[in-house]
């Protein structure tokens, strides 16, 4: 394995921001790069545009596929890796320029950590945000992680924001994936870096956050594959939910139970929002969807013996509308809380 790092790009019709992705990387303070463009079936000059900079940089390598989705993309990455540590780019992102030095550095700091972690930044059409998670900075050992992370891992009491989800804001030691067998699942058409961090994450035996440093820059633009409502992604999350079971329903180290339940229940949260904001259907189809997925057995099950006492009263409330499949009220308590906050 060399010394070096295997930065992997999936690129799909992107032409309009692959330059100053591409730019950002190629650019950085630290050189030993691998550079692995991944062209995934893109019908605009995305490919093009790989291949040129190709001639350009000889550390960059183009594959050539036919559409298979990110996942997919990803993996091929892996599988041609030869950095010691890898990590990912979206194509629509940049990065600030000594985020791998930085990164690499601390990497090395203590006995090679298997994953390191940076803070980024959401870049919106007419704002900025800076993104930092509610964990200590340093250095975790395999104990701490349970101690520390575990909690945490899959969703929070109040179902905000996750300390640990993006494969972007992370380098990972090639040893951890290769000997873990840790891929992207390519049936998962949303959330996929959701699984692929909670393997991650138990796998590892240690880990390194750099609080405070915003090195990685998330572009959220109008048609975001990521943001825009799809009636699929109910049965996606579901098969995610599932997925997450699989994996830690045998860890002996920490009890996931409770988290698996509350993961779901964020999950439908997370879709019936999308169906309230969802300005192109009525009334009554918005209440035969939310209808739709209050019946399922799955939601039943994650109430079961689920006591819900730490979170605050206005989602109590919500939840409780969701737990007896009322649909009518969950709606017009959220256009009531929509119409309050927007004046």
């Amino acid at each position: 394995m060399n010394n070096y790092l295997s930065v992997i790009v999936p690129v799909y019709n992107v032409q309009e921001y692959l330059h100053n992705c591409i730019d950002s990387i190629i650019n950085q303070t630290f050189h030993h790069l691998e550079i692995i463009l991944v062209n995934d079936g893109s019908t605009d000059t995305s490919p093009q545009i790989c291949d040129a900079y190709a001639k350009k940089d000889a550390r960059i390598k183009v594959i050539h596929q036919k559409n298979t989705g990110v996942s997919v993309a990803r993996n091929k990455g892996i599988e041609v890796a030869t950095g010691n540590y890898i990590t990912f780019v979206d194509s629509d992102d940049w990065l600030e320029s000594t985020m791998y030095e930085t990164m690499y550095t601390a990497a090395l700091l203590k006995q090679s950590a298997d994953v390191v972690m940076c803070d980024f930044t959401n870049i919106k059409k007419d704002s900025k945000e800076k993104i930092s998670t509610n964990i200590r900075t340093g250095f975790y050992t395999k104990q701490q992680i349970i101690k520390e992370l575990y909690p945490t891992l899959l969703v929070t009491e109040t179902f905000g924001r996750l300390p640990i989800i993006s494969a972007c804001t992370c380098l990972f030691k090639h040893s951890l994936l290769i000997n873990n067998n840790i891929r992207f699942d390519a049936a998962l058409r949303y959330s996929e870096d959701y699984l692929f961090m909670a393997a991650i994450i138990t796998k590892a035996n240690s880990f390194y956050y750099l609080k405070d440093n915003y090195f990685y820059n998330y572009l959220q633009y109008e048609e975001s594959r990521s943001k825009k409502y799809q009636p699929a992604w109910w049965e996606n999350l579901k098969y995610l939910n599932k997925k997450l079971e699989q994996l830690l329903k045998d860890n002996t180290a920490y009890n996931f139970t409770r988290q698996l339940k509350l993961q779901l229940l964020h999950s439908v949260l997370f879709i019936l929002n999308s169906i309230c904001n969802n300005g192109t259907m009525s009334t009554i189809k918005k209440i035969k969807a939310i209808r739709f997925i209050l019946k399922e057995q799955e939601l039943k099950a994650a109430f079961y013996n689920l006591k819900l006492d730490k979170q605050p009263k206005s989602l109590k409330l919500i939840l409780y509308f969701i737990k007896n499949n009322m649909a009518f009220s969950y709606l017009f308590v959220q256009r009531t809380i929509s119409i309050l906050k927007n004046g």
